[in-house]
């Protein structure tokens, strides 16, 4: 067994982006959420991986998680309660401290690789 998961450019190991559902409906203000994702590692309150989206808003929250996430492609506009916006494009990396709570919008289609570190 290999300790070691190579992971390309464009955000794969092994394994190819799959369908899935991280997007809560209920949170979406605009557009619709077509995501796609790949799990590279996980273990107990970490998990790493790769998301894909297109473009949509939502109303995001982490009351008890830290996200550390690269862009890969694509961009996102990021909104503080405070009102302060942050975009991020392809080569930017960005952290989402426990507690944060705002705006999450995928501007174009957006393709991330995620740390998850749950509190």
């Amino acid at each position: 067994m290999s300790y070691i998961i190579p992971i390309n450019r464009d955000g794969l190991s092994t394994e190819t982006l799959t369908s899935c559902a991280v997007v809560p409906p209920e949170g979406i203000l605009s557009g619709k959420a077509v995501e796609q994702g790949a799990v590279h590692a996980s273990s107990g309150k970490v998990t790493i991986g790769t998301w894909e989206c297109t473009p949509y808003a939502e109303i995001l929250a982490y009351p008890a998680a830290t996200e550390y996430a690269t862009v890969l492609s694509g961009q996102v506009a990021i909104t503080d309660d405070d009102g302060t916006v942050h975009t991020f494009g392809a080569g930017d990396s960005y952290v989402l401290k426990s507690g944060f709570s705002g705006h999450f919008e995928v501007l174009e289609t957006l393709r991330k690789i995620y740390v998850l570190i749950e509190d």
